[in-house]
């Protein structure tokens, strides 16, 4: 997402980069001019690398500053989409079940046989059919009118007791002349009292043989489930939630104050984030379809919307909403930013080699190395400005894109959750209705059952075909015995055995036909799918309400359901998702990695998880129920959900000491200051008198040798007084046994001199970095202790130095001529000592403390 130049300046965080960018930009075009005004001659060799670095500087900062623009704004798009998607993909879930229970509803044989009597028989049935659909609606609680209309549009019964006699609803006629449901949203008569516009659903009612006796027309709770479905989406007060019709007017509003009912909303149809502009203000908005659920797309034209007001939509946003994690795993997972990354620790590198060959050539006239000096120190001052400043913003915007991948894992798991309860609401809704059928109830209530079972057996087949969530459904009677059931066994296989004697004594509890039981998650013979929830109500007398006759047992398909709903919030996007019970078992998963304990028994809420060489942003959300499931009918399954996104690979960096200064011991006033050139192997800090090297170098050019030449890396060409030569290199890496490999930028090569011939370039050493050279007293060096020889024969000293970041760091000092040993060059000279005013010994508790 490319971020509109006009958006920038109401960004706070971008602006504050952008300027302190431009700050260092005109810093190092200050020093390249002193420079090369103060000592042209001196600086003449680092005078084109200073106009190349901030060449590269201007360009990366320009990256840089868009990259943090277009990292703010796909935040911004996050929680404004993820808000959006929340609201209309549980709304067109929960519609699609709407869809399947009208069409249910008007096959039932009780509705039926009433709206084929006559006038005088449905006056006398009256209460019996209102008694029926008001137990309909306590367990399908999404209702809150029911109506029977005859074909013409009379009202046979209503169940808000409304007295209109008929309706005017085009949905009658709608239904009369569909093949299946109907779905109409807009003004109605059968609207509720307050209420300009229902959103109702309605079929066909008709007898077994085909006969029209009326229509069925259920009237969803509109309002209340998109107050619900608002509040679920939370977040900021500033941000505005609606639903729009086809035609942009706003049919639901989080704050009806702010935008009323009926307005007419212009943003596009779907996209990214856009500018919308509404009663005279500029607002930033995205407006979401829902996404089709079992081939439902939802009403027609529908679109969520969430919007915040320009003047606030970044202000209020932060980082990482206050957690500091260390962005260099996680969030480095962005091509854009490792690549800016790697060009600001490229430009790093050349600025100290600039300052390492600088100070290695500083050996001319006092006045000229006073000024080449001055103008090398801020070369390095400025050096790590740059370092320090790129490094905040680029921290900044890995916490940022920390932040969006904590956001997307939370609000996938919260919609996961969600959906998970609204699906196991209608489980619970589903046995206790078809605990009412009164064939069910009738054939229980008997003494001989069996000339029953082929109709009990018809309608859980009936059911069954349906409701394809469930993989059977069994009745049994009071003493647990099986009279029917549907599903994969061959018909009546089941027929004759006992259920559990636990299902039977949950049955037999139930005080209500509101009341319902459900299995813990658990293997059953009748499901061959795994673990799985099986729920339960009682089948009552007919007569006798209090009389439990029996049972019905509904087994869920878990282990296809479940998965399918966290496939589908989940997506193509690379991690993993899973509902775990409140003992860690894994109910289910889905993505592209195993949820290994790991994953889901991590502390807390959110967490970076390693697994193996893999890290996953992780989070995990406790669902809150769905109207009266879990919250008031005393159920808890305690599912949670866990989603796991990819973050990309561990990167095993080693510290590098170039990212803070280091501090040698400060100088004596008395002291004959000798001066060390300081660099880093793997995790070590190493030196070499400055007097025996000539330069630091890339590694451009190198030459691989054939295998099998131990430390030997290849050759190198340099330039000496006689000319250009070759020159071995070993690897310091393989001579000082640092077995894990090096970072993607590390390399460069000392090139070491002649002890004898100052002039003559005999050997490099690979290593990770430069980091400076030091003036230091030698009485700070101390001696090696004597078991080093054995295995490291060219560290002669130690020198204790203090970091930035507080921890004292050991620097090895070498010994050129060993390490010209090491090589097989025999230079005629024997290892120049260091001189100690006074040897100081350095323990092995001192190198351990170190």
């Amino acid at each position: 997402m490319s971020c509109p130049e006009d958006l920038v300046a109401h960004m706070r965080r971008v602006l504050v980069a952008e300027r302190d960018l431009h700050d260092l930009g005109m810093t190092w075009r200050w020093i390249e001019s002193s420079a090369a005004i103060s000592c042209p001659r001196e600086a003449a060799p680092i005078l084109p690398i200073l106009e190349g670095t901030r060449t590269r500087f201007e360009s990366m900062q320009a990256r840089l500053i868009a990259q943090m623009a277009d990292e703010t704004l796909a935040q911004l798009s996050d929680d404004l989409g993820a808000k959006a998607r929340c609201a209309i993909d549980i709304l067109v879930r929960n519609l699609y079940e709407r869809t399947a229970d009208v069409g249910f509803l008007a096959t039932d044989d009780r509705v039926r046989a009433f709206c084929a009597a006559p006038l005088a028989q449905r006056q006398t049935e009256q209460a019996a059919m209102q008694a029926r659909l008001c137990e309909y609606q306590r367990k399908y609680s999404v209702y809150d009118d029911i109506v029977l209309c005859s074909p013409s549009g009379e009202i046979l019964l209503r169940l808000s007791g409304d007295a209109a006699p008929h309706t005017q609803d085009p949905i009658v006629a709608e239904a009369l002349a569909a093949p299946a449901h109907v779905e109409r949203f807009g003004p109605s008569d059968l609207a509720a009292p307050g209420e300009a516009a229902a959103l109702c659903y309605a079929h066909r009612i008709q007898s077994p043989q085909g006969a029209v006796l009326g229509v069925l027309v259920l009237r969803f709770r509109f309002a209340d489930e998109m107050l619900r479905l608002f509040a679920e989406a939370g977040g900021r007060q500033q941000v505005a939630l609606m639903l729009l019709d086809p035609a942009g007017r706003v049919i639901a509003s989080n704050d009806e104050a702010h935008v009323p009912l009926g307005v007419h909303l212009a943003c596009a149809e779907v996209g990214g984030v856009q500018l919308i502009n509404f009663a005279g203000r500029e607002y930033l908005g995205l407006a979401c379809r829902g996404t089709p659920y079992q081939g439902y797309p939802g009403p027609t034209g529908w679109r969520a919307v969430a919007m915040v007001s320009l003047l606030t939509a970044f202000s209020a946003r932060t980082a990482d909403d206050g957690q500091q994690d260390d962005v260099a795993q996680g969030a480095m997972a962005h091509a854009e930013l490792l690549a800016i990354r790697d060009d600001a620790d490229a430009i790093n590198r050349d600025l100290r080699r600039v300052v390492w060959n600088g100070r290695l050539m500083a050996r001319g006239e006092h006045d000229d190395r006073l000024r080449l000096n001055a103008v090398l120190r801020q070369v390095a001052e400025a050096g790590v400005r740059t370092r320090a400043r790129v490094e905040q913003a680029i921290q900044d915007i890995g916490h940022t894109a920390l932040a969006r991948g904590r956001q997307r894992a939370q609000e996938l798991g919260r919609l996961m959750s969600d959906i998970l309860d609204r699906n196991l609401y209608e489980r619970a809704n589903d046995c206790r209705w078809w605990a009412l059928s009164p064939v069910l109830r009738q054939a229980l209530a008997q003494d001989e059952r069996e000339a029953a079972r082929p109709a009990m057996t018809a309608v859980l087949e009936h059911i069954n075909r349906l409701y394809t969530v469930y993989s059977r459904l069994v009745v049994f009677d009071a003493q647990g015995v099986i009279q029917a059931h549907s599903g994969e066994a061959p018909p009546g296989a089941l027929v004759g055995q006992a259920v559990p004697e636990a299902l039977r004594r949950q049955v037999q509890a139930l005080s209500s036909s509101q009341a319902y039981a459900v299995t813990a998650f658990e293997d059953t013979p009748w499901h061959a799918h795994g673990p799985t929830y099986t729920y339960l109500a009682a089948v009552r007398d007919p007569v006798d309400e209090r009389r439990i006759v029996g049972g019905i047992a509904i087994v869920f398909h878990a282990e296809r359901e479940l998965r399918a709903i966290l496939q589908d919030i989940l997506g193509d996007r690379p991690g993993l998702a899973a509902f775990v019970d409140a003992q860690g078992r894994v109910l289910a998963h889905a993505g592209t990695a195993e949820p290994a304990p790991v994953l889901t028994g991590f502390e807390g809420d959110q967490a970076i998880v390693a697994h193996g060489d893999t890290q996953f942003l992780c989070a995990r959300v406790t669902g809150r129920g769905y109207r009266e499931f879990r919250q008031t009918d005393g159920y808890d399954h305690g599912v949670r959900v866990v989603v796991g996104l990819l973050l990309g690979t561990v990167e095993r960096r080693r510290r590098a000491y170039s990212d803070a200064a280091l501090k040698p011991p400060t100088l004596r006033a008395d002291s004959r200051s000798r001066e060390l050139a300081i660099f880093q192997v793997g995790a070590g800090c190493y030196a070499l008198p400055s007097q025996a090297l000539v330069e630091a170098r890339t590694t451009q050019g190198l030459v691989s040798p054939p295998q099998g030449q131990e430390a030997r890396v290849g050759l190198l060409e340099v330039e000496g007084a006689a000319g250009a030569r070759l020159v071995h290199v070993l690897c310091a890496r393989r001579l000082f046994g640092v077995s894990y490999a090096p970072r993607a930028g590390d390399g460069t090569v000392l090139v070491l001199r002649h002890p004898g011939q100052a002039d003559l370039p005999v050997l490099g050493l690979k290593v990770d970095d430069v980091l400076s050279v030091a003036d230091i007293d030698p009485r700070d060096l101390g001696q090696a202790p004597a078991g080093f020889r054995h295995f490291a024969p060219w560290v002669t000293h130690l020198l204790r130095c203090d970091t930035a970041w507080g921890e004292p760091l050991l620097v090895q000092l070498l010994s050129p001529e060993v390490l010209l040993a090491q090589a097989g060059l025999d230079v005629g000279l024997r290892p120049d000592p260091v001189v100690l005013a006074d040897p100081v010994p350095v323990s092995a508790g001192a190198l351990a403390g170190a």
